[in-house]
């Protein structure tokens, strides 16, 4: 949910009656899906290896996360199509990618809430069970892992633990996560700089903790080659690919230069979070 600022309450207290503080207001109030923008993701495009586009179509639950993204077209042959599930407390529980239009899951994520800002993630690989049953089968997988996340008070990924499958199962720290200034994550190549804009990821914070990827701002091409193009919401239209670096967005292959991005944004040109 969008945490709002003291001092932006201060302020829109003041000026309640007019109407842009208003509407945003209501805005955050009937939207609490909206993190840090008034827009969903509802389809992203990329070509397959086929070399026709594939166009994956986002679906929502009625607290505004996603339930499942799913190639429309079927014409990725390696593409894969991903389903959310959550806890009574809207919290995501489990997170599973099966190759279309196959319902074998190829990838399952449980997840348990141990503590607070404290998450474990075990996933199994291959052959773990119909996406439609209630678990995986655990008998049926042939690799698995845990690992859990420490989160700061920003609901941010700070720290990524690994857990032995073995007794007594003693979590060794793997990885630290450092935000900038500016929000960012450090980059991952001199060749990429982070834009001025807003991180598509930060339409919904089930994207965020997927993917891990809490920056503010979007990464680019350095040298200027690959010009992207924005909504008004400063939200990537366009994007570039950036596979040589390992960043596959939605964990999808991409054999084009570009990606695009569709939205639905719920009120016009306010508020914009950058």
């Amino acid at each position: 949910m969008l945490k709002i600022s003291l001092y932006f309450l201060i302020i829109c207290a003041a000026v309640f009656f007019f109407s842009s503080c208003k509407k945003t207001i209501d805005f955050i109030r009937e939207h609490p899906d909206a993190y840090r923008t008034p827009c969903r993701i509802t389809n992203y495009r990329v070509v397959a290896i086929n070399g026709v586009y594939s166009n994956y179509v986002v679906t929502y639950n009625n607290m505004g996360n996603p339930v499942n993204m799913m190639d429309s077209d079927r014409v990725n042959p390696i593409g894969t199509d991903q389903y959310f599930r959550y806890d009574k407390l809207n919290r995501l529980s489990d997170y599973m990618s099966a190759y279309a239009p196959n319902l074998g899951a190829i990838e399952w994520h449980k997840y348990v809430y141990q503590k607070p800002g404290y998450i474990i993630d075990t996933a199994m690989y291959y052959e773990t069970g119909d996406v439609r049953g209630p678990s995986p089968i655990a008998k049926n997988t042939t690799e698995y892992s845990i690992f859990a996340y420490t989160m700061d008070e920003l609901d941010r990924i700070v720290k990524i633990w690994s857990i032995p499958i073995d007794s007594p199962h003693t979590p060794s720290l793997k990885n630290i996560f450092i935000y900038d200034a500016n929000g960012n994550l450090p980059l991952p190549d001199t060749s990429l700089v982070y834009d001025n804009k807003v991180n598509f990821f930060r339409t919904n914070q089930v994207w965020q903790f997927i993917y891990k990827n809490y920056s503010r701002s979007n990464l680019i091409l350095r040298d200027g080659s690959f010009a992207p193009q924005y909504n008004d919401f400063g939200l990537p239209l366009i994007r570039p690919n950036l596979e040589r670096w390992y960043i596959y967005p939605f964990n999808q292959w991409n054999y084009s230069e570009e990606a695009f991005v569709d939205y639905s944004c719920s009120i016009t040109k306010e508020p914009v979070y950058y």
